[in-house]
């Protein structure tokens, strides 16, 4: 088991640090439920700094390929993963603003002096996954979801039949 990487975030931001590194998917163990096949890894790169404003940054890049189970066939698909997040630090829960008045670049995160930068990254996989990930039509793996999305037959065409004897 790799070890866990911990930063001071404010410290880490304010020292404008810059850590990288592979994350192996079988750490991740709230990602890897959502996972068909839990090997291969995911690279970051975490960058302290301050941004125009002169609020404590970070800065997160999250890559890699995650094998996802497609909803109509059941079958892997490939997902290539790539997250650019942007995170301004604010000393505590009462400082975040309300969401309406959140730009949309731009992610607010409570200071902490023992931030696990592998939660951080998994937390924002799981928020970049697909909610139902699908292959095209043409790519799925399924001949019977291909008929239904081709033929579908009314299930009330057999009480039709009957409709028309009553009447009789």
């Amino acid at each position: 088991m790799t070890e866990q990487v911990i930063i001071d975030s404010l410290e880490f931001a304010q020292k404008s640090l810059e850590i990288h590194g592979k994350i192996p998917l079988s750490q991740l163990p709230r990602l890897h439920d959502a996972l068909c096949a839990g090997d291969g890894e995911l690279e970051y790169r975490l960058k302290g700094g301050v941004n125009a404003h002169g609020n404590p940054t970070l800065w997160l890049w999250v890559n890699g390929q995650l094998s996802l189970a497609c909803q109509r066939c059941l079958e892997p698909i490939e997902f290539p993963l790539s997250i650019r997040v942007n995170f301004v630090l604010v000393p505590g829960e009462g400082a975040l603003p309300a969401s309406e008045d959140e730009g949309d670049e731009t992610d607010y995160l409570v200071a902490d002096p023992k931030l696990h930068v592998w939660q951080l990254v998994e937390d924002e996989v799981l928020l970049g996954l697909p909610l139902a990930p699908m292959h095209e039509n043409t790519q799925c793996g399924s001949a019977s979801a291909m008929g239904a999305v081709q033929k579908k037959e009314n299930p009330f065409k057999a009480l039709q039949g009957l409709k028309l004897k009553h009447k009789d």
